[in-house]
This record gives C-alpha cells, structure tokens and sequence, in this order.
C-alpha cells in the first residue's frame, strides 16, 4: 500500500558526509519544482526524481545584542551608597531618575571647599594690598635714589665748572698780586740803597724798605706755593670726592632697582600663588557641586535598564544585583540603557563554515523565548579571528558573527535573550536534487537505488551541494526516475552488471 507524505518549509542543524566529498553542515528550506507550492505530495518509498530548488544555511546559535548602548558609571570619588534606583527592565525616557546616591558627604565637601574659596579670596585681597605698597615703595624709594644721583652729578658740574674755576682765578689773582708787590717794593728798596748811600735817606729806613720787600717775597713765594698745591692735590681729591660722591648714588640707585624689583616680584609672586590658590578652590568647588549633581544618576536616551552587576562577568559568575543600600565605587558601571529598537544577533560558526559566511547574506532568526515567531535579518560582519572553545572544548574554533535584525515586529526583545539563526548562504537552482536518506555509500562510491518494475538498480551518482533534506545530483539519474527513500528488502537489488542480487543487503 502506497502513502504519501507532505515536505513542508522547516529548520533543522545537523550534517553529512556523501560520496567521499565533504557537504557543509547545512539546513534546508525546501523549494520543489520551481513552481509556487508550498508542499509537493511523494510516495512514502520513492522520490520521484525532477528538476527543482533548494536553499543552502548554516546554522548558528547565539544571544541579542543593542546596536547601541549608553553606559552610565558612578562618577563621585570614594564609595556611595545607593538611595533609589529604578527596577532592571524598566523601559525609560530622557530625563528619567534612575539612581540616587547618597550626597551627606558631598554636601559636607561642599560647605568646606565654600570655606576654603572665602579664605582664599582674603588672602587675595590682602596680597593685592601687599602689591600695592611694595609697589608704591619701589617708586618712593627709586625716586629718592634718583634724586640723590641729580644732586651729586650738580654738585660735580658745580664744582668743576664753578668753585674750581672761582679758585683758580683767585689764586692767579693773588700770585700776579704778590708778583706786582713784591717787585714795586723791590724797586723801592733800590733806589732806598742809592738814596741811602747819598744820605738822603737813614739807615733805619733802607732796613724798613728791605723788610717790607722782604714781606712781599714770602708773600709771592706763598701765592706761587698756593697755586701749586691747589692744582697738585687740592683740586684732585675734591674732583675725587665729587666723582665718588657721584658713583656711590649711581650705585645706590642701582641697589634700590634690584632691591625693589625683587619686592615687587616676591609680591607679585604672592599675588599669582593666592589667585592660583583662589582659582584651585573654585575648580575643586565646581568639582564638588557636579558631584552633587552627579548624585542623580538621569536616563540620557531612552531604552531598557540594565545593571551594570548583571553584565558584570562571565556565566555563573554575576554580582549581587544593584539594590536600595549596595556600596558603589567611583567608575563603577551602574546602568547599561540598550537601545531594543535596534538589536542584532551575536552568534558563533564554527571554523569548519565560517568561510561560506559573508556580510549582506539573508538570515532568519528565532529566539528560544519566542520559539513560535521567526525574524529576518542580514549578516553585519564576520570576526577576524577564530575564539577557541575553552577548557571544556580546547579543540572547538569559532567565529563570532554579527546578524543585524531588520525588525523587532510585535515581539519584546530584551539583550541576551537566546537565538537560533540560519544564514542563507546558498541558492541550489535548476538541478536534479534527492532526499539524503536516498543516497547510500557503496564499494563504488556515492549511490541510489532507481525502482525497477522487478527490484530495485543501483546507481553510481555524482553529488553536488546539499542541506540536511536534499542533495544535489550532478550526473547518474534523470527526471522522471524513482529513488528508493531506505535500504532495498532483501533478494531486491540488481547487480551492476543486470543480475539480481538475491543476498540480504
């Protein structure tokens, strides 16, 4: 008696190997007879053999993913203390609180640091006025120093082009005085001898004449000593003291600049350092205050909440969950907010298939949650090195393979939901095609049994591509023969060369 079975589209992941040639681990959709029916009716023993399509897939298995994802971390320095946070799951919008920390210590580092920028804006302000007087100072004593340097370069000038001058005509004066006197009196004293020595004249007065010559000699030899002492040592160390006078201002006025300079820098100094102080306590105050702001965590795009101790390890190696009272560290990842809009698939090929994938391919996925409900997709990328299979599986190499979903439909997927995808990475058109269980391996190679009216003839075939449900047939058989679908009953099978086989096979 004769059935008939219906192929139906499925999905299935297993492999096969035929006629000595490798087949790639694949899953079928069955596409029969080119034309548009969904189903085709066979006998349950015989494959009726014709020209069809069928699509190649690898299986994979993997979780979701969002495209894109905001991570929110604590950002307060030390450890906090968890006031409020919002349940993990909740889908949120822009501006929603989704944690509190507690901000006692915040608030207490903000009343000192506004201490300290009080402290430190007196300190600037007193420094100012220390600038201003030392300042002020420079200028006084610069000026006093200049002064000081005026005077003496006059009283140089007025020295050298007065006194100095007054001296010498003084003393010329008087030598040409003395000069004069002594030789009228000289004169006097000659003709008193001539006067004398004709006795017109006594004694006593030649010896009067002679002694006030005399006088005007010594007065003469003076003026002329006078002189020379004035322009030998006199005048040099005046000019001397003068000169010095001069120099020790010029130098003193020179002390003062460097003195005073050094005042104004020092303050100057001060000055920089109390407004560099000043500004440091309003950074560290801004600093405080952000903090403080930072104490409410706000939802900065809408998505699903995450927390961060949920994504914190590995398999069986998760936090404790963030709860009203958990201790928190700066840098620590509180919420993750995955955007489900747009979600793709992270699975992994194995390394013996993962050369078949490629970005663009079509893929369907289905999530183990919502085993009933199918999506499509395309493959994104391909990784670029193989990840082994760990201690359990040090041999396994696979590839980890981003499957962007086209859509979420009416379905709520959350990240890290399990999936099962199948990537279309091949279209068999045009070709004679036959179940896989229709194929056998014999002595000859890769084989099936074609229904005769009296038994059943093996055929040597060559195999092309294949799915887990069909195979190619390259050569061998034609449209129109019937292959047997399970191993021929006994006393059924021709020989290759037409004679009946009678042994069980």
């Amino acid at each position: 008696m004769n059935h008939t079975t219906t192929y139906r589209r499925g999905i299935s992941a297993t492999g096969v190997v035929l006629g000595g040639t490798a087949v790639v681990v694949l899953i079928a959709i069955v596409l029969l007879g080119g034309g548009s029916a969904d189903e085709i009716q066979i006998e349950t023993d015989l494959h009726l053999v014709d020209i069809g399509e069928f699509e190649v897939s690898i299986p994979a298995s993997g979780e979701l993913s969002a495209h894109d994802q905001v991570e929110l971390r604590c950002q307060l320095d030390g450890n906090a203390t968890i006031m409020e946070i919002v349940p993990e799951g909740t889908e949120v919008v822009v501006g929603d609180v989704l944690v509190r920390l507690d901000d006692k210590d915040v608030t207490e580092r903000i009343r000192s640091a506004e201490e300290s920028v009080v402290s430190a804006n007196n300190q600037v302000e007193t420094r100012t006025a220390d600038f201003a007087i030392t300042k002020n100072a420079k200028e006084s004593s610069l000026a006093q120093a200049r002064v000081s340097v005026d005077q003496n370069r006059l009283a140089l000038l007025a020295w050298g082009e007065g006194d100095v001058v007054a001296k010498r005509n003084q003393l010329s004066l008087s030598l040409r005085t003395a000069k004069k006197d002594f030789g009228r009196l000289e004169e006097k004293y000659k003709k008193s001898l001539e006067l004398r020595d004709r006795d017109f004249i006594s004694q006593n007065d030649l010896e009067q004449d002679e002694i006030e010559m005399i006088r005007a000699e010594a007065n003469l030899s003076q003026s002329k000593l006078d002189q020379e002492v004035y322009e030998k040592y006199t005048f040099e160390r005046d000019k001397q003291r003068h000169e010095s006078d001069l120099k020790q201002a010029e130098d003193e006025l020179e002390r003062v600049k460097t003195r005073t300079e050094a005042s104004v820098r020092s303050a100057q100094s001060n000055l920089d350092a109390a407004h560099a102080n000043l500004e440091s306590k309003h950074e560290r105050l801004a600093q405080y205050k952000q903090q403080l702001v930072n104490c409410v965590v706000v939802a900065p795009t809408p998505g699903m909440v995450v927390y961060g101790t949920t994504l914190g390890g590995g398999r069986g190696d998760r936090q404790e969950p963030l709860r009203v009272g958990s201790t928190v560290s700066r840098n620590q990842l509180l919420i993750v907010l995955p955007n489900t809009d747009r979600m793709f698939a992270d699975v992994k090929v194995n390394e013996s298939l993962s050369g078949y994938v490629k970005p663009g391919q079509s893929a369907v996925i289905r999530m183990d949650a919502f085993s009933e409900n199918v999506l499509t997709g395309h493959v994104d990328s391909v990784g670029v090195l193989a990840e082994g299979g760990g201690w359990r599986d040090p041999n396994r190499r696979d590839y980890s393979v981003k499957i962007t979903i086209d859509g979420n439909g009416d379905l709520s997927l959350k990240p890290s939901m399990r999936c099962q995808v199948l990537i279309l990475v091949d279209t068999v058109k045009e070709s004679l095609f036959v179940p896989v269980q229709s194929v056998h391996r014999g002595e000859h190679g890769s084989m099936v049994y074609i229904a005769e009216s009296n038994g059943y003839r093996p055929v040597v075939v060559e195999l092309g591509r294949s799915s887990e449900l069909f195979v190619e047939v390259l050569g061998g058989i034609k449209v129109g023969d019937q292959v047997l679908l399970r191993d021929p009953p006994p006393g059924t099978v021709f020989e290759l060369d037409g004679t009946t086989d009678t042994s069980e096979v």
